[in-house]
């Protein structure tokens, strides 16, 4: 029978505490203060979330602030997600008319940028936080959008409100467990320091929370970085240990060796005040001293280091789902067929979060909340057809556009594609490019002389 191990107080406290805080049990390593767990384990979505949110997001800003690879899969994610900016579509043309000539270069309620700069900060965040929070403001001047960081929303508020509601993470649900209301800390922009100050309680159907979810019951978003962390880090400790080795070797290019035992030079090669003078120039015949032998140092360069660097470079754009030219910069080992296969696997990656989390979360809410507004403002009835419309997203770049021109013409003369289909490919709607081709005499005449040929 094996002997029992001496209990110990300040372990048992120890692992109680840790346990008691989440340090042992939090599922997502890039919210360790540790790499690993002695347990490898995930809990309930929205606990793991909450829990480790906080930590993580502070090291996604930061590796999104200094890390280059990081830097760059981001600016991947919401340069060819949102690109310019999303344009509504199929709806009421008045409508469509206010909102891209009017309200989009206004919508700003800080008046920093417009409406395709506000999505892009908020798909930026969304990548970097793990989600964004947007308000609707009513002005003077009209409908407005204000955005607020991930912190705002008090992530300490979390109790129960009887009757079945409750506050998870500064949310607040009703008995039926939809979204009732949010909680936000007033902040000021000169404040230097967190303050206490009771959050402000607003109403859910101002408030646009942009979040992917990861899980079932999810309240609060995590960072798209987690899975990427450990090997960021990892990556910079090699970066740092590579660059070590080149700086060693080249602070020594030689070393002097007394091959009888003779040599009355002094360390430091000076002897009677004469300097020895054995320094490397180009072209220089050096002599050295009887009894000396000079060996150079030739140092060997770490096995396959540029490989596991590679591979680590592809993990992290694995991860972010980001092709791995784009987070390295490095295309000198694409050829067309991988660049082809990389850009439409990161097209569909991309499509699913434009309609699927942009859409639904903000685009369309936006869409119904201006419209509404618009309608009040004329005093007209808002209809059902004014609250819907379609959402056109920039095309993403091709690997050869002349090959795809081609395939989208076969498609047409076999009826297996609309010019509708067509043209909202490309991220433009067919009526835009219908009046821009009739107020082109350019075009005109180019379609003029194809009637004439054909006749």
């Amino acid at each position: 029978m094996a002997a029992q191990r001496p209990f110990s107080l300040r372990a048992f406290a120890v692992k109680t505490l840790s346990r008691w805080l989440g340090v042992n049990t939090r599922g997502y390593d890039a919210g360790r203060w540790g790499r690993f767990s002695r347990e490898a384990s995930m809990g309930r979505t929205a606990q793991e979330t909450m829990q480790a949110a906080p930590q993580i997001r502070s090291r996604a800003r930061y590796f999104a602030g200094n890390d280059g690879h990081a830097a760059a899969a981001v600016a991947a994610l919401v340069t060819y997600a949102v690109g310019a900016g999303a344009m509504p579509a199929n709806a009421n043309s008045e409508l469509v008319d206010s909102f891209t000539n009017d309200w989009w270069n206004v919508c700003d309620a800080d008046g920093r940028t417009d409406f395709g700069g506000l999505i892009a900060l908020m798909v930026r965040a969304l990548v970097i936080d793990g989600e964004c929070f947007a308000v609707f403001v009513n002005t003077a001047d009209g409908l407005r959008l204000r955005l607020y960081p991930a912190e705002q929303i008090d992530e300490s508020l979390t109790r129960d409100l009887g009757g079945g509601a409750f506050i998870a993470g500064g949310v607040e649900f009703g008995p039926d467990g939809t979204r009732r209301a949010y909680h936000i800390q007033p902040f000021a922009p000169t404040q230097q320091f967190d303050t206490y100050a009771p959050p402000v309680r607003i109403d859910a159907a101002d408030v646009l929370h942009l979040m992917r979810p990861v899980g079932v019951g999810q309240v609060r978003g995590v960072s798209w970085l987690a899975p990427t962390m450990l090997k960021l880090h990892d990556l910079g400790l090699l970066n740092d240990a590579l660059l070590k080795g080149f700086q060693v070797a080249a602070a020594h290019a030689g070393f002097l060796t007394d091959t009888g035992g003779s040599s009355a030079l002094p360390f430091d090669g000076e002897k009677d005040g004469d300097a020895l003078d054995v320094s490397l120039e180009p072209g220089v015949v050096r002599r050295l001293p009887p009894g000396m032998d000079i060996k150079f140092n030739a140092p060997h360069p770490q096995s396959q280091s540029i490989e596991f660097r590679t591979s680590i470079v592809e993990e992290i754009s694995a991860a972010l789902g980001v092709p791995a030219f784009m987070v390295s910069g490095n295309v000198s080992r694409a050829n067309y067929s991988s660049l082809r296969a990389a850009l439409l696997t990161f097209k569909a990656a991309l499509e699913a979060l434009q309609f699927n989390v942009l859409v639904p979360q903000a685009l369309a809410p936006i869409w119904r909340r201006f419209a509404i507004t618009e309608a009040l403002r004329n005093g007209a009835d808002v209809g059902d057809p004014d609250l819907n419309c379609e959402w056109r997203f920039p095309a993403m770049p091709s690997a050869d556009a002349v090959k795809d021109v081609q395939a989208t013409t076969l498609m047409l003369d076999a009826k297996l594609m609309s010019r509708r289909e067509a043209i909202a490919a490309r991220g433009e709607t067919i009526e835009r490019v219908d009046a821009d081709i009739a107020a082109d005499p350019h075009a005109q005449e180019q379609e003029t002389e194809s009637e004439d040929s054909n006749a």
